[in-house]
C-alpha cells in the first residue's frame, strides 16, 4: 500500500510542477513573488518536519499530521517526498502517505480550477 502511494505521490508532485510552471509563465509578474512564498513555505516546511523527527527521537510533543499535512499543500508539496527521502521520516506509514496523496490531488484541482476560471 505504501509503495502505491509513494509512486502516486511522485506523479502527481510532476503533474503539480508541471500546473505551477505553466501559471508563472501565463502570467510572468508573478514570477518573484511566487518564487519567495515557495522559498520560505518550503523552508518552512522542512523545519516543522525536521522538529516533528527530533521530537519523535526524543518521545516529545509532536506535530499532528493533519498539521503537517496543511503545511505540505501550503508549499505545494515540493519538499515532503524529499524531506521524508533525506531524513527518513514517515516513510513507512501508509496513512501518512495517504493523506499527503490527497492534498496533492486536492492542490492539482484547485491549480485546474484556476486554468477553467481564467478560461472564461
Amino acid at each position: 500500500m505504501n509503495i502505491f502511494f509513494r509512486s502516486v505521490n511522485q506523479s502527481l508532485l510532476v503533474l503539480t510542477l508541471f500546473l505551477f510552471t505553466i501559471i508563472v509563465a501565463i502570467n510572468e509578474s508573478i514570477l518573484l513573488i511566487s518564487s519567495l512564498y515557495l522559498l520560505v513555505s518550503n523552508l518552512f516546511f522542512c523545519a516543522i518536519f525536521f522538529l516533528d523527527k527530533k521530537r519523535a527521537k526524543l518521545d516529545g510533543q509532536r506535530v499532528s499530521e493533519f498539521s503537517l499535512c496543511v503545511l505540505a499543500m501550503l508549499s505545494f508539496n515540493l519538499t515532503t517526498l524529499l524531506m521524508q527521502a533525506l531524513i527518513r521520516h514517515k516513510t513507512i506509514k501508509w496513512q501518512f502517505n495517504g493523506k499527503i496523496c490527497i492534498t496533492f490531488v486536492m492542490q492539482n484541482t484547485l491549480l485546474l480550477l484556476y486554468f477553467a476560471i481564467e478560461a472564461l
